[in-house]
């Protein structure tokens, strides 16, 4: 190069346009809910698979999905509005509260989940448990202050936690109206929300939501009765919150934000944090879910369903009730019939003096099989004090394979065997309870179907704070085991012979 001649400096090479989006205040929104939403599908991909079989299967559990989404409309609401908080950039406080809250969820998922084995679809607290992965994720991946300024979306999602939610539908009338008509909280409170910039408006949204729901619920009663579980459950909730949406931008309740560019993020060094988040993932994926159990696949004839059984040859019955008010818990239109038949004749091998012995069952009728999923049959009856067995299973012919159980109430000093199955016919399904007293005389306690609120829940403190010790039985007796599979095969052959 000549002397004096001017210095030529090459300059860089322009980054790509995707790696300059990448590093705007939008690419790292996108890539921090991407990074979000990866980790919660690998954490919980089995709960949300049980999810959409729940739906399908047509149970009240459908109406997650109702909460997942007034969330995401409630967040947009808020993103819309100015933000006020300065940007923090200490990470201390983020990764303390955080990791508790990621602690939370661990323990919720890997502890608490075992113990409420029975009542899995009934707390659902697997999905719970995946709230608090998100918000502690988002704690350590956007900062604290943020996350406080969305507190009102994540009062929505504790209604992932359903138990609730089934007991509001069961005050209501336990049908398709009665889950609209709960899930409507979700559309109200999001509503609220979305158009809430002062409390009047809030409160106006709110109202407006709920008149919208409740008509929509009024013209799919009149209009649609038999249309599924999911769409009464949707359909009014969704109708509510986006015409209230609407209706309130148009009148100007909803101030279009002006055209401004996206507010610095309040955390931007969060690489200490992502290791954190995706080892808490790992560790929430390879939690065990309890086993959904699904109606023995056998080609039974719906005939008999809805009726009381056919009583099998060697017994007759002598008395019949049906409990309307317990059927409700499985669908409007399902049944609850007890039946109590007694032994022609005494057999010494069940009892010592050949008195004949009683049996009672139990034969519950509906068109919601998953139903049997929510509702167990522990929580049928209301014995708070009792503590049951580890099932046995009993091969009863015809390919029905039931479940033994023993029962033993502290307080009533009785000990009952049980007979479960659960058989199906295309969309229906039948289950049955058979009972057994070990107090063989004339007026011996037989549980009393009768769903009690407060008796779950007491059950529910007990194993919380005492563990399934308090309510199970390693050392149980089966004194009628043989009795039970005998009378069992002849129900079954019975009801298969008498069904075209």
């Amino acid at each position: 190069m000549p002397e004096g001649a001017p210095s030529v400096i090459d300059s860089p090479e322009p980054a790509p346009a995707a790696l300059v989006w990448f590093r705007t205040t939008s690419g790292r929104l996108f890539l921090r809910w991407s990074y979000i939403a990866l980790l919660t599908v690998v954490a919980f991909h089995r709960s949300l698979a049980i999810l959409v079989q729940a739906t399908v299967g047509d149970t009240l559990n459908g109406y997650i999905w109702m909460v997942l989404v007034a969330g995401l409309l409630a967040t947009i609401g808020i993103a819309s509005r100015e933000r006020r908080e300065l940007p923090i950039h200490d990470r201390e406080t983020d990764i303390i509260v955080g990791a508790m809250v990621l602690g939370v969820a661990l323990l919720l998922h890997g502890v608490l989940l075992a113990r409420y084995t029975v009542y899995f679809s009934l707390l659902r607290l697997d999905l719970v448990a995946m709230g608090w992965f998100v918000l502690g994720c988002t704690i350590v991946l956007f900062g604290l202050r943020p996350v406080i300024r969305y507190a009102p979306v994540w009062v929505i999602v504790l209604l992932l936690f359903p138990l609730p939610y089934h007991v509001l539908v069961v005050a209501l009338g336990s049908n398709r109206a009665a889950a609209a008509l709960a899930t409507l909280v979700v559309p109200v409170w999001a509503a609220g929300i979305c158009v809430g910039s002062t409390r009047r408006r809030a409160l106006i949204g709110a109202a407006m939501a709920l008149g919208v729901g409740l008509g929509v619920v009024a013209v799919m009663v009149a209009a649609t009765p038999e249309a599924p579980l999911f769409a009464y459950q949707v359909v009014p909730s969704l109708t509510a919150v986006l015409v209230t949406v609407a209706v309130r931008f148009r009148r100007g309740s909803i101030q279009r934000p002006p055209p401004r560019e996206l507010a610095p993020l309040a955390t931007k060094q969060v690489w200490s944090a992502v290791p954190m988040v995706a080892v808490v993932a790992v560790l929430l994926a390879l939690v065990p879910l309890p086993r959904m159990s699904v109606p023995s696949d056998v080609a039974v004839s719906g005939a008999g369903f809805w009726k009381p059984l056919q009583v099998p040859p060697g017994w007759h019955e002598e008395r019949e009730t049906e409990y309307p008010r317990v059927a409700r818990l499985y669908g409007a239109d399902a049944s609850f019939i007890r039946q109590q038949i007694r032994a022609d004749v005494g057999n010494p091998k069940w009892d010592k003096l050949s008195q004949p012995r009683l049996v009672v069952i139990d034969s519950i009728s509906t068109r919601n099989p998953f139903a049997f999923e929510v509702y167990p049959s522990i929580t049928l009856y209301p014995l708070p004090r009792s503590r049951v067995s580890p099932p046995r299973a009993v091969d009863l012919g015809a390919g029905v394979v039931g479940q033994l159980f023993s029962a033993t109430d502290d307080q009533l000093l009785v000990t009952w065997n049980v007979m479960v199955w659960t058989w199906h016919h295309r969309s229906v399904a039948q289950r049955i309870l058979m009972f057994s007293v070990d107090f063989h005389e004339d007026g011996a306690p037989i549980p009393e179907p009768g769903h009690s609120v407060p008796s779950v829940l007491n059950s529910l403190l007990v194993v919380l704070f005492r563990g399934n010790a308090a309510v199970s039985n390693q050392a149980a007796q089966f004194k009628d085991a043989d009795m039970l599979a005998e009378v069992g095969r002849k129900v079954v052959a019975a009801q298969i012979e008498s069904r075209p």
